[in-house]
């Protein structure tokens, strides 16, 4: 896939994950819920900015129509329909996160730009710490964790 239509894929992916996260945190009755959602939302806001940054120069080295693969746009947008419980939210926020740490993993590796490939490997870390929060918290509601209120996963960055 080249750049440009990665990077237009990634906008329109971090833009659903945004508005995902948002209509959580709306529906969310537990407070710490709500926050968590909040603050999803706020990195995947982050995200947004990142790749609007790097789309907008390589837009200008190569004035080209990016075109966003519409099947796997599909694929890696989270999808709800009505009512839903925190417990779903959380699953499908698990489920979201990992499609976009695979795809951020698979855009590195296919990036020729060095920048690039650093900026999506960054961010697929950062996708999968995400994934490692809502796991835990999945795990607190559920009582399925083994290592209760103890965090074993860290949300920083290499």
């Amino acid at each position: 896939m080249k750049e440009i239509n990665a990077l237009a894929l990634a906008l329109e992916v971090e833009k659903a994950e945004l508005r995902f996260y948002i209509e959580m945190a709306k529906k969310a009755k537990d407070e710490r819920a709500k926050r968590m959602f909040l603050f999803l939302a706020g990195e995947e806001a982050e995200h947004w900015d990142v790749f609007e940054k790097m789309f907008v120069e390589k837009l200008l080295q190569n004035p080209e129509v990016p075109q966003v693969d519409k099947e796997l746009l599909q694929k890696l947008t989270p999808k709800y329909e009505g009512e839903i419980s925190e417990v779903k939210a959380v699953e499908l926020g698990m489920e979201q996160e990992k499609l976009t740490w695979e795809f951020y993993e698979e855009a590195a590796e296919e990036a020729e730009d060095e920048n690039l490939k650093k900026i999506f490997r960054e961010l697929a870390k950062v996708e999968k710490s995400h994934y490692e929060l809502l796991k835990a918290q999945y795990d607190s509601v559920m009582k399925t964790g083994i290592w209760m209120d103890y965090q074993d996963f860290s949300l920083e960055v290499d």
